[in-house]
């Protein structure tokens, strides 16, 4: 790393400014670029000195040394993203070094697995059958939802090992959301306070879905039991629309951008 500027010379140059000359003749008489002259300009207004700022030159090229404090930092933060532990980090280090830091010790970043009893057969024919509907007919309905005591999923543990984290479960608000997406497009949403149910469902489809629906569409939903609904099958195919229900995630893992791709 170049050593920085000294302090008489960043004196010097805010001098020859204030004598009344401009930046690009400073820069040009002693030969430094106007970014940092105007830095230097924005430090002496701000502090009233151009004096080096304390650390300044050691930038993010701090070492992490003590192995067992970073993990115990480390399991203290386990939830936190790279970037975030490095902000949180007591010395000023980069992501990056705290990245190497946590392959240094050990520890990885937890995935859900895909399920061990999906039904490989099923998902084939569900696959082969969706794939025979043209996909500007396709509607691709779900529900989904923000609550108060929600937390992340994954964290920093030895590899190995699994990741525990404490979680509210005591549920006190809940925002949830319908919606269908029609051609990447969202279509005929509904923000509502409180979970989703055989009412709320059927009230939806009554009074939102059907009317964005045109004959011959197919509306794709979860195999779920309010999805099910006698009436709401009667609803849909009432405007010349039909259903298709979509297989558990124990036989199948895949988005609706999987099945339009």
């Amino acid at each position: 790393m170049p050593s920085p500027y000294s302090y008489d010379l960043r004196k010097g140059v805010i001098q020859y400014i204030e004598s009344g000359k401009r930046i690009i003749e400073a820069s040009q008489v002693f030969n430094i670029s106007r970014k940092v002259i105007y830095d230097w300009k924005k430090l002496k207004k701000e502090t009233g000195d151009v004096q080096l700022k304390t650390g300044y030159q050691k930038g993010h090229s701090h070492k992490i040394t003590d192995m067992e404090g970073f993990k115990k930092f480390l399991e203290s933060n386990k939830d936190k993203s790279s970037r975030e532990l490095a902000i949180l980090y007591p010395s000023k280090v980069s992501a990056r070094t705290i990245i190497n830091m946590i392959r240094k010790v050990g520890y990885s970043y937890k995935k859900t697995f895909l399920h061990p009893k999906r039904n490989h057969k099923l998902r084939n024919e569900f696959i082969e059958k969706i794939t025979t509907i043209d996909k500007d007919k396709l509607v691709f309905l779900d529900e989904s939802g923000i609550e108060d005591n929600a937390c992340r999923e994954h964290g920093w543990s030895p590899k190995g090992e699994r990741c525990y984290g404490e979680k509210v479960y005591q549920h006190k608000h809940r925002i949830s959301m319908i919606a269908g997406l029609f051609n990447s497009n969202i279509v005929a949403p509904l923000i509502f306070e409180g979970n989703c149910n055989k009412a709320i469902f059927e009230t939806y489809v009554k009074d939102i879905l059907i009317k964005e629906l045109r004959a011959g569409q197919v509306v794709v939903m979860d195999n779920i039991n309010f999805h099910k609904n006698s009436k709401v099958k009667e609803l849909i195919e009432s405007v010349g629309a039909s259903i298709l229900l979509k297989l558990s995630k124990i036989c199948c893992n895949f988005s609706e951008t999987t099945l339009m791709s």
